[in-house]
């Protein structure tokens, strides 16, 4: 009887996902908007999460966000007069944020300057 060999099948190669450039626009944009990548990931069909967070580090996402601004308004605002809540309203944002940018601002000032 001769031998019976097992014919050894090769798998079947990965296939790589590949995403055009307006894909990685629209994630970027997705970004700024303050979506977290989860979110981006479910309205770009499926792109993997870890894939976002490679394009983030490849193209310095975080540094094009700019809460300096909105930091300083918030931090007018407050001079001024202005709830958290009012201010939450003006600028379009959560109060609890405004809560966080006010108790940053006020960490970073010196004690010099808080008399």
């Amino acid at each position: 009887m001769p031998k019976q060999t097992k014919k050894q099948t090769k798998p079947a190669p990965i296939t790589r996902n590949k995403y055009s450039i307006e894909d990685k626009a629209k994630a970027r944009k997705y970004y700024l908007m303050g979506l977290n990548m989860t979110e981006i990931g479910t309205l770009l069909n499926g792109v993997p999460v870890r894939t976002l967070e490679k394009w983030q580090a490849i193209d310095h996402w975080t540094d094009l966000k700019q809460p300096a601004p909105i930091t300083a308004r918030t931090m007018e605002l407050h001079k001024s007069g202005k709830s958290y809540a009012e201010i939450a309203e003006i600028l379009k944002i959560n109060r609890v944020t405004v809560w966080r940018y006010i108790k940053q601002a006020k960490s970073k000032e010196t004690p010099l300057n808080r008399l």
